[in-house]
Order: structure tokens, then C-alpha cells, then sequence
């Protein structure tokens, strides 16, 4: 005699096996297919949840406010207008020792030993990292921003008072935020992120990233999107350089952008 079993009924049993062959099979039970009235159910084992394309663009979409995790900078669209030379300080005295910021510079960057005249003249002998010039005539060099001001004011010194502004325009804390170079290349720069202009000098290139990303980093100014990807790609490939890039930063925090 044939008995029909309600649906629930063969549906429990069907379960029932699912438990114990789940239970006492292998580490990775293969699917089971349940079929009651002629509809099939597969109860597949768990895995991972595999993150669909929306998952993934939410997972990879990085917002104009959040730091990278490669270069612990902000992403942010530059601001637009305001930038006035005047706005941030010329070269002036710091110390008080008669020598002003691009003075202090041509010092510290002779590759021979400066000798100072009166009225701070300095005598030397120099080398233009940007494109490997040597010259002991200091009138054909410039004292260049590694990061140029209205780069700097594009990228968050709009924000800042003109304290702040004075400091960033004299920041003699780091060797090489402001650096020696010919006046030629200093002009062919401009105004111009890495993304736009890039030394000659190519063995000069990766350590003019790893500065211009340490620059950022210890006055907060961000990054736009093309400049952020620019930097990325070629700090990576540049091997020890990209750590030193992202060390963390000892500058003193009495000449930050977050003092007033």
C-alpha cells in the first residue's frame, strides 16, 4: 500500500539527513539537493561571503576625505582660487643671526664648506639635484619650495592663519623642504605637482616623491586623485624609498600647521 507522507513531513526527513550527513561527513560536505512536490531546494555548505560588485566598489571607492592607506594622505579635490604670493612671508631672520632663510640654505647645502662675508654673503659651491648643475656662482641658483605655495594653498594653507603661512614659506626643520636648485629648472617647475613635472635628473625622482609625500604629511595638506596615484605608483616602485616615505614623522610639533 502505497502511504503519502505530507509535504512537512518528507521535508523534516530531508533535513533530518542534511544534520547528520553535515555532522558526521567530510570537513567540506558536498551541496544537498532536497526535492519535495517536484521542487528542488540545494542547501549548499557555508563558504565566505563573496562581496558582489556593489560590496566591492563600496569596499575600493576611496571618499575625498579618507587618508590612503599607502601614503597617509588625504584625497581631496584642490581648492580653487584665493592664492596670492603675498599671503605667505618672504625669506626673513628666524634666528636672529643675520641671515636670512635663503641664506640659511645656501649653508647647509654646499658641498664645500660656506664661507660667510659680511652682510651674510655666503660663498660656496653648489649642486642642483633637479638637474645635476654645480655651480659656485649662488645669483644662478633659487631657493625652491619643494612643494610650491600655491601648491601648498591648493592643498590646505588656504586654511591656515599667517603665522602658519610664514613658518610653511621658511620651514628650515627638514633638509630639503627647501632645496638649492638652477634657477632654470626652478622655473620650469613652477608651480606644478609631481603628477605634471618630474626632475631630469631621473636618480633624483624617487627621493623628490618620498620628500614632496613627508612635506604633506608633516603640514596636513592633502593630495588630489591624480597626484595621489601618481606618488603611489612611483614611490612603489622606488623599494626602500616608500618606507621611508611613510615613516612616521619626527618633525617638531611646535612648527606644524595645527599651531596658532
Amino acid at each position: 500500500m502505497d502511504v503519502k507522507l505530507p509535504n512537512w513531513y518528507r521535508t523534516g526527513l530531508a533535513l533530518g539527513c542534511v544534520v547528520v550527513i553535515t555532522a558526521c561527513g567530510s570537513a567540506k560536505p558536498s551541496a544537498v539537493v532536497i526535492e519535495v512536490d517536484h521542487a528542488v531546494i540545494t542547501n549548499a555548505p557555508a563558504s565566505p561571503a563573496v562581496p558582489t560588485p556593489i560590496a566591492l566598489e563600496k569596499k575600493t571607492t576611496t571618499t575625498t576625505t579618507a587618508p590612503t592607506r599607502s601614503l597617509g594622505l588625504r584625497i581631496e579635490a584642490e581648492h580653487i582660487g584665493g592664492y596670492k604670493r603675498t599671503l605667505f612671508a618672504d625669506w626673513y631672520d628666524a634666528d636672529g643671526d643675520g641671515c636670512n632663510t635663503r641664506q640659511e640654505v645656501l649653508i647647509a647645502e654646499s658641498i664645500t664648506p660656506a664661507k660667510i662675508g659680511a652682510k651674510c654673503k655666503v660663498t660656496g659651491r653648489w649642486f642642483s639635484a633637479y638637474d645635476s648643475v654645480t655651480t659656485t656662482n649662488s645669483s644662478s641658483f633659487d631657493i625652491d619650495h619643494m612643494v610650491p605655495l600655491k601648491e601648498a594653498w591648493d592643498s590646505g594653507a588656504w586654511n591656515w592663519n599667517a603665522d602658519q603661512r610664514k613658518k610653511f614659506a621658511n620651514d628650515l626643520d627638514e633638509s630639503f623642504f627647501l632645496i638649492a636648485v638652477t634657477a632654470s629648472s626652478n622655473r620650469s617647475k613652477g608651480e606644478k605637482d609631481p603628477a605634471e613635472w618630474m626632475p631630469t635628473s631621473v636618480n633624483y625622482r624617487c627621493e623628490y616623491a618620498r620628500i614632496w609625500v613627508q612635506i604633506k604629511r608633516a603640514w596636513d595638506l592633502s593630495v588630489d586623485p591624480t597626484e595621489n596615484t601618481f606618488l603611489t605608483r612611483t614611490l612603489a616602485s622606488c623599494s626602500s624609498v616608500f618606507a621611508q616615505a611613510i615613516a612616521p614623522l619626527t618633525k617638531d610639533a611646535n612648527s606644524s600647521p595645527q599651531s596658532s
